[in-house]
C-alpha cells in the first residue's frame, strides 16, 4: 500500500521556500556554466539574467514544474535533510565534517543522502546498474518536449525525496527519455538543489566512472564519481570500480535500501571491498549482515529494529534484534531506507576498532650474552 503523503501547512511551505531562496552574501560565487544553468532549469530554479533558458522558463509547463519542485524539495528538506544533518553533527562527530571520500554502492538516483550525512567529502563514489546518461545541456533542453519531460524529473525523484528510497524499475523507465537518458541529470538536479554549483564533467574512460566536479555551498570543490556497473562477483572485478576505490583514501560507506543483496553469496567481493576500505559504515539492515561486523568493529545502534518489510521478510536477523534491543538505541528523527516512517526507521553505525598495539617484551629480544 502506498504510504500517505505527509503534507506541510501552506504557510510553512511558503516560509521554507523563502528561506531557501534567500541569497547568501558570504557565499563564494563560481562563474555559471552551461552544465550548472541547465541543471538549475531542470531543478525548477530560475535561470540567471541573459541565460539562453530565460524564454523556456516562461513556458507554463516549466512554471508548474518549478512550483512542484519547490514543494517536493522543501518537504524533503524539512523532514529529512535538516534533521539528518543535525543528527550527524551530534552522533557522527568528526566523521560528519570529514573530507574523506564516501562510497555508496547501490546508489541508484540518490546523490543527496551521502551529502546529508557527509556534506564535506572530497569525493562521492556512487555505483549502481543504471545508465549514466548525458549531462543536461542547452541543446537538449531547447529541443525537448517540456510538457512530457519535466514531469519525468519529478516522478524520478518523488520516491527518493518522499520515502527515502527509489524503485529500480521505475527509475529505469522514467530516465529513458531525451532529456534524462540516465541518472546524471538527476544527480545534477539534487546537487544544485542542495546549493552546489556544477563546474564540469569528466566522462569516464576505461576503469573510471563519470565524474561531476562541483563547488559546495561553502565554496570548496568536490567531486561525484558514478560507476554504471554490475556489482555482482566477477563483473565487479572487471569493472575498474575496486581499483578506483582502493586508489583513494578510506572513509565512510553508506548502504541503504540495497535489496539485501549483500546477504547473499553473489556479492562477496563487494562485501570484502566495503570492509577493507571503510573507516565507518552507516547502513540499514539491508547492508552487510551484522554477524560479519562482530569482530574488528565498534557498533552503535539507532532506532528500533523491526525487521525487514514484508517483501524481504526472509532476511530477518535475530542477532541484530538482540544486539539492538540490548543497546536500547535512541529513536531516529527521520526516515531511512525502506522504513518511510521515522518511528520505524533504524540503522547501525560501525566504526573500525583500533588495532591493539603490539608490544615487544624486552627480555625476549635482548641479547642473552652481551659482549663483555
Amino acid at each position: 500500500m502506498k504510504p500517505p503523503f505527509r503534507l506541510l501547512p501552506s504557510a510553512l511551505v511558503l516560509l521554507l521556500c523563502w528561506i531557501s531562496t534567500r541569497p547568501s552574501s558570504g557565499q563564494p560565487q563560481a562563474q555559471p556554466t552551461e552544465l550548472d544553468e541547465a541543471a538549475r532549469f531542470l531543478a525548477g530554479l530560475p535561470p540567471g539574467p541573459g541565460s539562453p533558458l530565460e524564454n523556456l522558463a516562461a513556458h507554463p509547463s516549466w512554471q508548474e514544474h518549478a512550483k512542484e519542485m519547490d514543494k517536493l524539495w522543501e518537504y524533503f528538506r524539512h523532514f529529512q535533510l535538516d534533521p539528518i544533518r543535525q543528527w550527524s553533527a551530534e552522533f557522527l562527530g568528526p566523521s560528519s565534517s570529514s573530507t574523506n571520500p564516501v562510497f555508496y554502492p547501490f546508489s541508484g538516483p540518490d546523490a543527496i543522502y551521502p551529502r546529508c550525512f557527509f556534506p564535506h567529502a572530497s569525493i562521492y563514489v556512487l555505483a549502481s546498474r543504471e545508465e549514466a546518461g548525458l549531462p543536461p545541456s542547452f541543446a537538449r533542453l531547447t529541443s525537448a518536449n517540456l510538457d512530457s519531460e519535466l514531469p519525468r524529473i519529478r516522478q524520478s525523484l518523488q520516491w527518493l525525496l518522499q520515502w527515502s528510497f527509489s524503485i529500480t524499475k521505475e527509475t529505469r523507465r522514467l530516465t529513458a527519455s531525451s532529456v534524462l537518458g540516465g541518472i546524471l541529470p538527476l544527480y545534477s538536479v539534487l546537487l544544485v538543489r542542495d546549493g552546489c554549483r556544477l563546474l564540469s564533467i569528466e566522462r569516464g574512460s576505461a576503469g573510471r566512472g563519470t565524474c561531476l566536479l562541483f563547488q559546495g555551498p561553502g565554496g570548496t570543490e568536490q567531486r561525484l564519481c558514478y560507476f554504471s556497473v554490475n556489482l555482482e562477483d566477477g563483473a565487479l572485478a572487471a569493472s575498474g570500480l575496486p581499483r578506483y576505490v582502493e586508489s583513494i583514501p578510506g572513509g565512510p560507506t553508506l548502504i541503504k535500501a540495497a535489496s539485501y543483496l549483500l546477504h547473499g553469496s553473489a556479492f562477496s567481493q563487494l562485501r570484502r571491498l566495503v570492509l577493507a576500505r571503510s573507516t565507518l559504515i552507516l547502513q540499514d539492515d539491508s547492508g552487510i549482515p551484522v554477524r560479519l561486523l562482530a569482530s574488528g568493529w565498534n557498533l552503535r545502534f539507532f532506532g528500533r529494529y523491526r525487521g525487514p518489510i514484508p517483501l524481504f521478510r526472509e532476511f530477518y536477523q535475530p542477532d541484530l534484534a538482540t544486539l539492538s534491543g540490548n543497546a536500547n538505541p535512541p529513536p531516529l528523527p527521520f526516515a531511512f531506507g525502506y522504513r518511510w516512517k521515522p518511528e520505524e526507521a533504524s540503522f547501525l553505525v560501525a566504526t573500525r576498532a583500533p588495532r591493539p598495539v603490539q608490544t615487544t617484551d624486552r627480555r625476549e629480544t635482548s641479547n642473552p650474552n652481551p659482549p663483555r
